[in-house]
């Protein structure tokens, strides 16, 4: 009979709160100078600083490694909605389409190729 995993409750907890803190922490500060829509991307870079940081002066927890691939794994389901609005939006888009799909692709492949490149050599 197979054993099912529990699942780490604390672990998920604690890694979706400080996701969220430095999400809405950077919404925050990037709404004082008036630019909220960087919010998301301040938090990716502040988070990812700290955890670079934290790396260099003690080990990650492998509890946090766990959980965070967990959610990477299981969030790709979370992009199928936003990829049928892109569609749909394409559509409506006309002579402006290339330059999109150019600004699409880089503010997308660079910082998955980077998190990847990071990924494999710090954790």
């Amino acid at each position: 009979m197979h054993r099912i995993k529990s699942i780490d409750w604390p672990a998920w907890l604690g890694t979706l709160a400080l996701i969220i803190c430095f999400r809405e922490g950077a919404v925050w500060l990037m709404t004082q100078f008036h630019y909220p829509e960087l919010g998301n991307l301040v938090g990716l870079i502040g988070l990812l600083l700290l955890l670079l940081l934290w790396r260099n002066l003690h080990k990650l927890p492998a509890r946090l490694v766990d959980t965070n691939n967990k959610i990477m794994k299981e969030s790709a389901f979370a992009f199928l909605p936003i990829s049928a609005g892109s569609l749909v939006m394409l559509v409506h888009m006309g002579k402006e389409i290339p330059i999109f799909l150019i600004v699409m692709c880089l503010s997308t492949l660079i910082p998955l190729w980077v998190y990847a490149k990071m990924a494999k050599r710090w954790l």
